[in-house]
């Protein structure tokens, strides 16, 4: 019986060495999968303010005032109010 007993003890020991191994290295493998999502992320973050500006930029009125200078909209538009009913009716 003791023999026996020495023996399960060693068997359990073996079991729980070998699942702490196993825990071990999964966890090491998520560390990883982690570490590659913060990458991302952090790429992802800068790629976010580069269209941010980008968006700025092409969103303000300096762009359409040089836009309109490219394409020769020079002249200032003179508004049509709808107060006058000539041109509500064709006369």
């Amino acid at each position: 019986m003791k023999h026996l007993s020495k023996y399960f003890i060693w068997v359990i020991f073996l079991v729980l060495v070998s699942v702490n191994i196993y825990v071990f290295l999964h966890s090491m493998k998520l560390s990883d999968k982690v570490n590659n999502f913060e990458n991302e992320i952090s790429n992802l973050h800068q790629e976010n303010l580069s269209l941010e500006s980008k968006i700025f930029a092409v969103d303000s009125l300096q762009y359409a005032a040089s836009m309109a200078a490219q394409f020769d909209f020079s002249q200032k538009a003179q508004p049509v109010y709808l107060e006058n009913l000539k041109y509500a009716r064709s006369q």
